[in-house]
């Protein structure tokens, strides 16, 4: 289902994110799209303090890639989504493509969505987060949806993306802790869908 092999690319700057597309096959990106859990599934989260402000939906699936509740009880697609996310081929791309040792790390995999109208402000993570990853499901995202992932170079608003990515179905964007990043506020009336691994140095209580 995941075509680890991907390329990935970088973005420019001393401070930058890896990317790359068609990293699911096109029958996964279909079924994918039509199994995905309606928005009853999903708790909605509304974040805001001095450093970030968010709105999304958001469904935890695996822990350490153990499967939670939710994701028993999902169709069998997103099993072996997981196995491919949770699994050790993928681990040792994400090593090669970010020189980060990820392999035994304490790791979170969800689905998150954004309605009309949500976003993610503009901010970096906490330094306890080694690695975030971002998957796309969005077939045919309409070019003014909004939604887009923004890599920045700083914490100044009023700079210009260092690069800004449409949510398309098979995107996958990597990051540190460093990265300055953002997601535009979605415009249309389609809600994104994505997925999102995060691997801990040090797993904040939840």
């Amino acid at each position: 289902m995941l075509r680890t092999t991907a390329e990935f690319t970088r973005t420019s700057g001393p401070i930058a994110a890896h990317v790359a597309t068609g990293i699911l096959t096109d029958s996964a990106v279909r079924e994918l799209d039509a199994a995905y859990p309606g928005a009853d599934r999903f708790e909605k989260v509304v974040f805001s303090s001095p450093v970030k402000r968010f709105r999304l939906g958001s469904l935890r699936l695996s822990r350490d890639g153990e499967r939670l509740p939710a994701a028993e009880r999902l169709p069998a697609v997103w099993s072996r989504l997981l196995d491919g996310l949770d699994g050790p081929e993928f681990t040792a791309r994400l090593e090669e493509v970010t020189g980060l040792a990820l392999a035994g790390l304490p790791r979170d995999t969800g689905l998150f969505t954004h309605a009309e109208g949500e976003f993610i402000s503009l901010h970096h993570d906490e330094p306890e987060k080694a690695l975030t990853v971002v998957l796309y499901f969005n077939r045919d995202w309409p070019a003014d949806g909004g939604g887009h992932f923004e890599v920045r170079a700083s914490h100044h608003p009023t700079t210009a993306p260092v690069r800004s990515l449409p949510p398309a179905a098979g995107t996958v964007v990597a990051f540190d802790s460093s990265v300055w990043h953002a997601t535009s506020t979605v415009t249309t009336g389609r809600t994104l869908r994505a997925a999102v691994l995060e691997f801990w140095r040090d797993r904040p209580k939840r």
